[in-house]
């Protein structure tokens, strides 16, 4: 198994109970599986080159 490491930040809680209510449903075992998922589409679409815009026009 690859090497993990834990990363903490802050999100606005309305988007974690969007989060939540995918974990809920089943499309997710838990909110780790999602954000996992999240950041390979993430750093995937950027290596791709389609990652538009500089992270303050995204909110980050």
């Amino acid at each position: 198994m690859p090497q993990t490491v834990i990363v903490s930040f802050k999100a606005p809680a309305e988007l974690v109970e969007q989060l939540d209510d995918l974990v809920r449903s089943g499309v997710f075992r838990n909110r780790s599986e999602a954000l996992r998922y999240a950041l390979v589409l993430l750093v995937t679409q950027y290596r791709a080159g389609s990652g538009g815009g500089e992270a303050g026009e995204r909110g980050a």
